[in-house]
C-alpha cells in the first residue's frame, strides 16, 4: 500500500459499512445545513446588519391558500360557548345552537409587514441552507375540510439574489377526517 492510502483502504473496511455511503434521513440532511435566521422587526434587522449580516428584506404577505376555520356554538340557556374547527361538531353538541357559522380566516399574525432573512457574508451561491423561519407562505398540508397549514421552515438554495425554497406541496399529506 502506498502512503496515499486512506484509513478505510488500509483497514479493508467493506464499502457497505462506511457511513459516507449510507443514505441520510431528511432530518439528518437538514441538521448538516447552515441555519439562516429571520428578523421580523426594525430593531432586530438593524442589530443583525450591525453584526455583519445582510438583511434580505421581504414583504410579509398572507397567502389566500393558508387558512383555518372556526364556528362558535352557544348554549341557549346558559350562554356558554364552544369554539370548533371541525365540521362534524354540528352533530356532537345537539344542546348547543350555531351562534357563528363556519368562517375561514388567516391564522397567523406577525409583528410587522416586513421581515428579512439574515445573510452571512460568506454565503456561497448554490449553497443549501435551512430557513428556520420562512417569510413566504407555502402550504405544508391540508385537510379535506378546507383548512391548509403553513410551512414554518424549509431547506433552500441561495442563488446569489434570493433563496429557492426546496418545497413541493405534493410531498405532504392531505389529512382526512
Amino acid at each position: 500500500m502506498s502512503n496515499d492510502s486512506t484509513l478505510e483502504e488500509m483497514l479493508e473496511i467493506p464499502e457497505f459499512l462506511l457511513l459516507k455511503n449510507q443514505p441520510r434521513s431528511p432530518a439528518e440532511e437538514i441538521s448538516l445545513l447552515r441555519v439562516i435566521k429571520t428578523a421580523r422587526d426594525e430593531k432586530s434587522i438593524n442589530q443583525a446588519a450591525a453584526e455583519g449580516f445582510f438583511p434580505l428584506l421581504k414583504r410579509v404577505e398572507p397567502s389566500e391558500k393558508i387558512r383555518s376555520k372556526f364556528a362558535v356554538l352557544q348554549h341557549p340557556q346558559t350562554g356558554a360557548i364552544q369554539v370548533t374547527g371541525d365540521l362534524r361538531a354540528r352533530n356532537r353538541a345537539p344542546e348547543y345552537d350555531m351562534a357563528l357559522d363556519f368562517t375561514f380566516f388567516y391564522p397567523h399574525s406577525f409583528p410587522s409587514p416586513f421581515a428579512a432573512y439574515l445573510i452571512p457574508a460568506d454565503l456561497a451561491v448554490g449553497e443549501a441552507v435551512f430557513l428556520e423561519d420562512l417569510i413566504e407562505d407555502h402550504v405544508k398540508s391540508s385537510w379535506n375540510q378546507g383548512d391548509a397549514y403553513r410551512l414554518a421552515s424549509c431547506k433552500a438554495i441561495w442563488n446569489g439574489q434570493d433563496f429557492e425554497v426546496q418545497h413541493t406541496p405534493a410531498e405532504y399529506d392531505t389529512m382526512i377526517g
